[in-house]
């Protein structure tokens, strides 16, 4: 396609909702109210294969639950299927890693999966109620993954220091077996009807102190090598140099987003076995089928999308940069309540620390001649 082209350029496929842990935080709890098919309608090859088609890049496929590895018959009958009509895609896969076998493993390898393990840190036990790096052989199993992220949301019981730090010694033990070292990522609790409310009595204060160390200790090794024993929390605030960078140089420092930055529903298609659409992976909410005219599903991903309706706060807002609006799944209730403060708590500090440290060059530098060749 030349013309008006979907620009997608991921498919969550929604595996089913089946899970053999409990997490305190988890979306779907409040979200999803009914269960997908593990049937696999064999026209979402067919489908999958005209979106690759249409893009220039490698569309990325991530396989979603639930927990997916309760599904690793269908994510096997899945990569068959595309891999036969040599579709142009990369694979990923969400994962509390609990289920992981020596089979998983390696068709994992074998496949370039990039398998992303969900961990809150020390406290884990608190937040998921099992910790799957305590068990040796699932320890052994997630290590021998050729590419492995680790990802923590943020709470009362994860903080982001301590949890970048336990992601540290992991990434460490996993370099000396491959050679290089995991990716990390960490994301914000929120509250879509969590049961447990005590996870929100977030120390706002010792998130912003320990923020305001990371991104300040980033400044000043900025343009340096990286001392392997700080690589965790380097990653982390390198990816918020990084949203910075976005937002203020190339996006000129312009919010004209009228729906969520995610791209759930528009760049980022959220599809079951069936062949139906849904405006985000964690909701059992229908917006369409891939028989659906295309301007119909989107008026109705747009519909449901209402992140023009805090366009007004957002615009002042300090975590503008990098939260760009939020998640479209969060009302106005949990907004108002720990969302935005737990995104400003976060943020703020490294937007103010890096404002501060380009005040110091200008200061530095101010009335210095300049040579000009």
């Amino acid at each position: 396609m030349k013309y008006l082209k979907r620009n997608i350029n991921t498919v969550f496929l929604m595996l089913g909702n089946s899970c053999n842990m409990n997490c305190a935080y988890c979306l779907q709890h409040p979200l999803v109210h009914k269960p997908l098919t593990r049937e696999v309608n064999p026209e979402i090859y067919d489908f999958l294969e005209e979106i690759s088609q249409e893009n220039s890049r490698p569309l990325h496929l991530q396989f979603y639950g639930g927990e997916p590895l309760l599904y690793f018959g269908t994510i096997q009958e899945v990569v068959a299927a595309v891999k036969k009509r040599k579709l142009n895609m990369t694979f990923g896969i969400i994962t509390n890693g609990r289920a992981l076998t020596d089979e998983m493993v390696r068709f994992f390898n074998a496949r370039n999966f990039t398998v992303c393990v969900s961990w809150d840190g020390p406290h884990v036990r608190e937040t998921r109620g099992y910790d799957v790096f305590s068990v040796p052989e699932t320890r052994e199993r997630i290590l021998a993954l050729g590419h492995l992220c680790l990802s923590a949301v943020l709470s009362a019981k994860a903080y982001p220091r301590e949890v970048l730090q336990a992601f540290q010694k992991i990434s460490e033990e996993y370099s000396a077996i491959h050679g290089y070292q995991i990716a990390v990522n960490l994301d914000e609790i929120m509250d879509t009807g969590l049961p447990r409310k005590s996870l929100l009595d977030i120390d706002y204060s010792r998130v912003k102190r320990e923020m305001t160390a990371m991104a300040l200790q980033f400044l000043d090794g900025f343009g340096k090598r990286v001392p392997p024993d700080r690589y965790t929390e380097e990653a982390y605030i390198r990816q918020l140099f990084g949203s910075l960078k976005d937002f203020y140089l190339t996006g000129k420092g312009k919010w004209d987003r009228y729906t969520a930055a995610c791209g759930n529903g528009l760049t980022v298609l959220n599809l079951d076995l069936q062949g139906n659409l849904y405006p985000c992976h964690n909701t059992s909410r229908k917006a369409g089928t891939i028989h659906d005219g295309y301007f119909s599903y989107l008026q109705r991903i747009l519909a449901g999308d209402h992140t023009h309706e805090y366009r007004k706060e957002c615009l002042s807002c300090t975590a503008l940069a990098f939260c760009q609006g939020g998640c479209k799944l969060v009302g106005d209730k949990a907004r108002k309540g720990s969302y935005c403060r737990l995104k400003r708590a976060v943020f703020t500090p490294v937007l103010i620390a890096i404002q501060q440290y380009g005040q110091k060059l200008l200061e530095k530098n101010h009335g210095k001649e300049r040579n000009h060749q």
